[in-house]
């Protein structure tokens, strides 16, 4: 519910930042810890960018780029002091830890076309200067972006980058300080930049 959005940031003196989320969220009997944030570059009237289930905790920032994108959190779900940047899609499952300092991100931010990215800094810096967003006009079309899929269980270590177009499977650990640029198979412990396999989990450890 919102009210809960609104109740748990007021807890917190986030009075400013509350009114600035509450219509944009969908909350279930979850809790936004103190280092919760939802920034939105365009937002959209009525548009929820986040649903969130029940007996989840979000100690996390979530950042929407561009009008476009979702981030669905599962119940029974721990985010820590942690980046969700979004522009297309990003589904967090159940019971799923993920720790401090990771960094979820499904764009490339900028093309590999680097006059491209000179136009980037040129638009930048005109709408910077007239006292926009830096990032209003954007050229979002030349930009690869694709969803990120957690599945239930999962368990991301801190400092973990987790790249565009990847899914961890159900139950999966990913070692602190990893960088995961491919899937990640269900019940497989991965680490290192970039991520690879470490182990499989043993059968008795998975879910029935």
């Amino acid at each position: 519910m919102v009210k809960k959005v609104i109740d748990i940031l007021r807890k917190y003196g986030h009075n400013k930042h509350l009114k600035a989320i509450e219509g944009f969220v969908k909350l279930g009997n979850a809790h936004l810890l103190d280092a919760f944030r939802l920034n939105l570059t365009y937002p959209t009237v009525g548009k929820k960018y986040v649903n969130v289930g029940d007996d989840t905790m979000l100690n996390c920032t979530i950042t929407f780029e561009s009008e476009a994108g979702e981030v669905i959190i599962g119940h029974k779900t721990f985010v820590g002091n942690s980046q969700i940047i979004c522009r297309s899609k990003i589904e967090i499952g159940d019971s799923v830890f993920i720790a401090w300092g990771c960094c979820l991100y499904d764009h490339d931010s900028h093309s590999v076309d680097y006059k491209e990215r000179q136009k980037d800094i040129e638009q930048q810096l005109i709408d910077f200067r007239n006292g926009k967003n830096f990032i209003e006009n954007k050229n979002w079309t030349v930009v690869n972006s694709k969803p990120i899929k957690i599945c239930s269980n999962a368990w991301i270590g801190m400092n973990c980058i987790i790249l565009k177009g990847v899914t961890i499977g159900e139950g999966a650990i990913v070692g602190a300080g990893s960088v995961v640029t491919k899937d990640v198979a269900p019940w497989t412990i991965v680490a290192g930049n970039p991520a690879w396999l470490v182990k499989e989990i043993p059968v008795e450890l998975r879910r029935n």
